[in-house]
């Protein structure tokens, strides 16, 4: 599932309907076909639909959709944002077609917010602008979307919610907040980005003919969410002979003992992701108290900085930073350890460390993954905190490509970004996950998938969905406002069984 740029679906439109040979108005047939029968399913049989239309193609396929919502029997009224003489290609054509069917039609001038029109909807169609908005709405069709929005009727958007920037999620003025969106052909990345989760509500994609080789002809394929059948592929398979020196030894380097907690929770969720064994390597040279409860888990004790290097030799890969106070004024001991293993996690504590060894231009022999939220990301970047968070594909891609490794820009919707400019975005998990130790668990968790051999960009993709998955059981078992940490480590058990079983 590929998502794309407000660009990119320009260029996609344009090969499938010259090269390929697809007219436009076969293309917005197929739209309204699927937001018709989508209409349909959310919509008492018989009831009171109403199309908010506006120019351009984003009118034309509400105009097409009106028409074969009316042949189901669907009472419709059309609202028509701009005189009918000034439509023009599909549009006027979709409209020329209406005037056949038995729908009532409202054409603005202007004058009325036409309040009693939204509010006695059982639904509002939103066709207003979808994704061919680049500025801001203008007073008069924001002060429509503002009375639909004040309606509090449900509103199903075409495509994108109309005042959604297509390509940051940024609300251009004003938006509408739909309950549902039917994205056509192709996902929009504003939907994951910004406001989109907030404006968009539960989001499907329809097909409407597009060649399935055009993003990749026309260079839109390099953003994409991650499936489920692409995370079974990734998990490493359990033969009948397997044993544990099969499936990777990670080590967990922790910190301080009073957050001895996040070196547990990373290590355990190393374990429940399949691990073959893990080491925690605590400071200080006091008895864990964990020990008791998970006696699986190995410890190594360190005090020094040098001290450190020696714990990764024989480790397949290393999760450090959970719980990690840095040493003021020294990166060598990090820049031993990267040195000296294949994979890393980089994490919390350790993420301001490896910063201030990247600046100094080195680079490490590890294929390392950094697991930033985006307060961690506005640190590492020098951005503030709402410009990552305004277009978080890009600064993860572009830490990414600076920095030679591969990025997870932790929150909703998660973003994978990989040196070679390849991204990921992750559609799994909840708020609930908005809670301590989470990221302790994810970082195991890659730690884990990285020790069994998968490469970063597979271990990171797969981990985050399964971690994310996880926290969807959690949230089904304890409710989003008191699922807690060690909840998501109690189902990665059966997330990943989840994602293995086919079924």
């Amino acid at each position: 599932m590929y998502l794309v740029s407000n660009a990119e679906m320009r260029r996609l439109d344009r090969y499938t309907i010259e090269e390929v040979g697809i007219p436009a108005i076969v293309l917005m047939e197929n739209a309204a076909a699927g937001v018709a029968e989508w209409a349909a399913e959310l919509t008492p049989e018989g009831g009171h639909i109403v199309v908010a239309a506006g120019k351009g193609n984003n009118g034309g396929d509400g105009l097409a959709a009106a028409r074969r919502l009316s042949s189901r029997g669907f009472s419709v009224d059309v609202w028509l944002g701009i005189a009918p003489d000034r439509l023009t290609g599909e549009a006027a054509t979709q409209w020329g077609a209406l005037q056949h069917w038995p729908v009532r039609i409202h054409v603005d001038d202007g004058s009325s917010d036409w309040r009693e029109l939204w509010e006695g909807a059982d639904l509002i169609v939103d066709a207003l602008l979808g994704t061919g908005l680049s500025r801001p709405v203008d007073a008069r069709l924001g002060r429509v979307i503002d009375a639909i929005n004040a309606s509090n009727r449900p509103v199903l958007a075409v495509d994108l919610p109309s005042g959604l920037d297509g390509d940051t999620g940024r609300i251009m003025g004003t938006a509408i907040r739909a309950r549902w969106t039917l994205c056509l052909g192709w996902a929009k990345r504003g939907l994951v980005m910004g406001d989109g989760p907030r404006c968009a509500g539960t989001w499907r994609v329809w097909d409407i003919g597009l060649a399935p080789k055009g993003p990749e002809r026309v260079g839109a394929s390099r953003v994409r969410m991650i499936r489920k059948e692409e995370v079974r592929a990734w998990v490493p398979e359990r033969p009948y002979d397997a044993n544990k020196g099969h499936y990777g030894h990670l080590l967990v380097m922790a910190g301080h003992a009073r957050m001895w907690g996040a070196a547990l929770m990373s290590a355990v969720s190393a374990y429940r992701a399949g691990a073959g064994l893990v080491t925690v390597a605590v400071r200080g040279d006091a008895v864990p108290p964990w020990l008791g409860i998970h006696p699986e888990l190995m410890t190594a004790f360190w005090n020094l900085p040098e001290e450190a290097p020696a714990l990764v030799e024989g480790k397949q890969a290393l999760v450090v930073g959970p719980g990690l106070v840095r040493f003021d004024g020294d990166v060598s001991w990090l820049k031993a350890l990267l040195g000296k293993v294949r994979y890393a996690v980089v994490d919390a504590g350790a993420l301001e460390i490896w910063k201030e060894a990247i600046e100094s231009g080195w680079r490490p022999s590890a294929q390392v993954v950094v697991t930033p939220h985006p307060k961690e990301m506005a640190r590492l970047t020098g951005l503030d905190t709402a410009e990552v968070q305004a277009d978080r594909i890009e600064v993860a891609r572009r830490v990414a490509r600076s920095c030679g490794c591969t990025v997870v820009l932790k929150g909703a919707y998660t973003v994978v970004a990989g040196e070679d400019e390849g991204v990921w975005v992750n559609p799994t998990g909840n708020p609930g996950m908005a809670t301590g130790g989470t990221g302790d668990v994810l970082a195991g968790v890659i730690g884990s998938l990285l020790a069994q051999g998968l490469p970063p960009g597979q271990a990171a993709a797969a981990g985050v969905y399964l971690h994310g998955l996880a926290g969807d059981l959690a949230a089904q078992a304890e409710g989003l406002a008191s699922m807690v940490a060690t909840d998501v480590i109690a189902q990665l058990g059966p997330a990943i069984r989840q994602v293995v079983e086919r079924g």
